[in-house]
């Protein structure tokens, strides 16, 4: 069951279907189970196996010292969780991981896995890919937080989504108080930008 939900993974592409089955009934794995609202891992934990979402979505949130969140990413099984971090020097997670709905979790020996990579340097490769797309989407979230406004910020989200539908929930992807992005809502509002219908917020077309 779980090979087959890992064949359909872009990280195991071009892996010998065999040498995957092998590393599921031999390395030293465990699945673990979350409900709603659970957290996989915490900001700061420390992040010493491979963590594998095999059924489920996540939401991946930063959090600093006065409580303020800030919504990195949702994520959808079949996928990897903090790839970049498990052979790092300081190996933690850098934001929290909670399971937006039930959720299974793959965890599987670090070790076990660098050894698998080396047999199979098809893995090795999507694993490179996988981290240097992870590394492409923060740099563009960056670039998101330090250089635009947060009208900009929020048409942005507009055109990517087409829409808003909870205005908290959005607050929290880019980083503001709900009042703050009200504020910005009227402001696009009353510039012909964007249109609220009943609770919903529609971009205009631009064409």
């Amino acid at each position: 069951m779980h090979t087959e939900i890992l064949n359909r993974m872009s990280l195991f592409e071009g892996c010998d279907p065999e040498a995957l089955y092998q590393l599921l009934r031999e390395a030293p794995n465990s699945l673990r189970t979350y409900k709603e609202g659970e957290f996989i891992a915490r900001q700061g934990d420390v992040c010493r196996s491979l963590f594998i979402l095999i059924k489920g979505h996540v939401r991946t949130q930063m959090e600093n010292a006065e409580g303020k969140q800030l919504t990195i990413d949702w994520i959808k099984a079949p996928d990897i969780l903090a790839p970049a971090f498990i052979y790092a020097s300081e190996n933690r997670f850098p934001v929290n991981v909670e399971a937006t709905e039930l959720c299974e979790v793959l965890v599987m020996d670090r070790t076990r896995f660098e050894e698998f990579m080396h047999a199979q340097p098809a893995v090795m490769r999507n694993f490179i890919a996988t981290i240097s797309d992870r590394s492409l989407f923060l740099s563009r979230k960056l670039n998101e937080f330090a250089l635009q406004s947060l009208k900009s910020r929020l048409l942005n989200y507009l055109k990517m989504h087409g829409g808003i539908h909870n205005q908290q929930e959005v607050a929290f992807i880019l980083g503001v108080a709900r009042p703050s992005l009200a504020r910005a809502l009227s402001e696009l509002i009353a510039e012909g930008k964007v249109t609220m219908s009943g609770k919903q917020v529609i971009l205009h077309s631009t064409d």
